[in-house]
């Protein structure tokens, strides 16, 4: 989303535990529509292309997987309605239901899978959660390998990597997908939207890679709501599909996703009774907790960091990052910017995993200055002196979105390191979708980035820093990392594959390989007349069955 943000970028405004809400707002008539804000236009919406959160929110209701997740984030039927799994927990057979048809009227078919799952592993698209998913599933590797380019695409060793690959159709309605291990969390994982299907007819019907997913009428849905108008950067518009197999469980008629950037222009529509859902800036939420109103707060399951692009001037050294890290205060940012229950980070892994266990047993491995910034600077100098850079010129640009509560969190860094290190930040503003296209394009020096779970396990945040990795856009690589992390995907032992990850997390604080600040919970509100409104750190937001009353 993953965000996001990248994937599971991310990647949007200030936020673990699954909650139903009903808040206090706005009147209004049981229409079965409801106006929220998305906050910023989707980036896309091609469904193996995706890896943010805010395309995903509309995603998860537009297109369904062989798996979805239900009100207590469990992975239950979705095209799929029952499966067989073998013995040694290698192979998983799905059958798929026969009513589950697309949009236009088509079933959703094995075949349907096999297409998006080719395109999802063939290199050269540029899926950036390809690599990610590719270790899970037979064959999958070798198929990227051999698809780096568009001409390899068509050799006769490409060939035989899509035909050998681990997922196959038995027939329309039978999908087998062998693993190259016993992963446990596998089935939530088939309800992200990578592995969603896509029709190939209608995919190169409405433009293929280039184009699938750029509008409204150029994608195909399958899940409980349709997307029946997109005006950009201001409003997406979704319809109940009534062709969806299980419609009757679905209470809305209409969502509107508006992309307000502009958190007081939010409040005041949510006021004038224009908008049903809002997310809240820290300041927001407590002059409404004030005033009596009910705000509603959720562990988003994201992790908040500076990512450093290795290959910039200075940024290359583990003494330069630790400074530009510790030169934060993050007990003060959390007091100034989000102002709730969002924490301090302790490990790259939040506690929203496995109940806390796993971040209970990694510790505090990360250092902060705790007010004495003076190793902070002498490390700094340290690092910039043994690059051959002068501290006096050193000047780095800090990338984030444009958002204005983005704006006043890169003010508050970039004062802490003027402050604390003397180091001079230029601020980078720009609108989340550009942020994303530079960050793929490796084209800043530190992005402000967050990174929230896939599916419920370490694994979902630690194999973001494999080297060469898709959603690893600084650049960072280190053998032993690569080799522990790889270690834990094959190791069944319980114990050894946990040591695994709690090495591999020491691994990353003591490289600093990013600058690690905060866990995030994130504040929001919304009107008496919608209710079921469902948000939790797997599903950041899921009107599937919410209603109006």
């Amino acid at each position: 989303m993953k965000m996001n943000q990248l994937g599971k970028l991310a990647l949007s405004a200030l936020m673990g535990l699954t909650m139903l809400a009903g808040c206090g707002g706005s009147d209004g008539a049981s229409d079965g529509k409801v106006i929220v804000n998305l906050a910023s236009e989707p980036p896309e919406m091609n469904s193996f292309m995706n890896q943010d959160s805010t395309s995903g929110n509309v995603l998860r209701h537009t297109v369904e997987g062989l798996t979805t997740l239900d009100s207590n984030d469990n992975p239950v039927e979705g095209v799929a309605k029952s499966w067989d799994i073998s013995d040694d927990k290698l192979t998983y057979t799905f059958h798929l239901r026969e009513d589950s048809v697309w949009n236009d009227g088509t079933p959703v078919t094995a075949n349907d899978f096999k297409f998006a799952w080719d395109q999802l592993f063939t290199t050269y698209l540029g899926a950036a959660y390809g690599s990610t998913w590719a270790v899970l599933i037979d064959g999958a590797e070798e198929l990227m390998a051999q698809t780096k380019t568009k001409k390899d695409a068509k050799s006769a060793a490409a060939k035989k990597a899509y035909e050998n690959v681990g997922y196959k159709v038995i027939d329309d309605y039978t999908f087998e997908v062998k693993l190259t291990g016993p992963y446990p969390y596998i089935l939530g994982t088939f309800a992200f939207y990578s592995f969603a299907p896509i029709n190939e007819k209608l995919y190169n019907k409405y433009g293929g890679i280039k184009h699938y997913g750029d509008d409204a009428d150029r994608m195909a849905y399958n899940g409980p709501f349709v997307l029946s108008s997109w005006t950009h950067e201001d409003n997406m518009v979704l319809t109940k599909n009534d062709k969806y197999w299980n419609k009757d469980a679905i209470k809305l008629n209409e969502i509107t996703f508006k992309m307000i950037k502009d958190t007081n222009t939010a409040l005041n529509e949510f006021e004038n009774g224009t908008i049903d859902m809002i997310g809240l800036s820290g300041i927001q939420a407590s002059k409404l907790k004030d005033a009596g109103k009910e705000i509603q707060t959720y562990g988003d399951g994201s992790v908040w960091y500076m990512e450093f692009n290795m290959n910039r001037p200075g940024l290359k050294n583990a003494k330069v990052r630790k400074a530009l890290t510790m030169g934060i205060d993050c007990e003060k940012f959390i007091k100034t910017i989000p102002m709730n229950d969002s924490q301090v980070a302790t490990s790259f892994t939040p506690p929203v995993i496995n109940g806390g266990e796993f971040t209970k047993s990694v510790g505090n491995v990360w250092e902060r200055a705790n007010g004495d910034y003076t190793n902070a600077k002498k490390l700094l100098e340290e690092g910039l002196k043994e690059e051959g850079i002068d501290p006096k010129n050193f000047s780095i640009e800090l990338l984030g979105d444009d958002s204005d509560t983005a704006k006043i969190t890169y003010e508050f860094v970039q004062e802490q390191l003027k402050t604390n290190l003397g180091v001079k930040l230029e601020i980078k503003p720009v609108p989340f979708k550009t942020r994303i296209q530079r960050m793929n394009d490796k084209n800043f020096d530190i992005v402000w980035a967050g990174w929230s779970l896939d599916y419920n396990d370490p694994m979902s945040y630690l194999d973001l820093w494999l080297t060469g990795g898709g959603n690893n856009h600084g650049g960072y690589s280190n053998p032993e990392y690569d080799k522990l992390v790889k270690s834990a995907y094959m190791e069944a032992d319980v114990e050894k594959r946990t040591q695994m990850l709690l090495d591999a997390e020491k691994i990353l604080a003591e490289d600093c390989a990013i600058g690690l600040v905060y866990w995030r919970s994130r504040d929001f509100i919304c009107s008496d007349k919608l209710t079921g409104v469902q948000r939790s750190a797997l599903r950041d937001m899921d009107l599937r069955f919410a209603e109006t009353k």
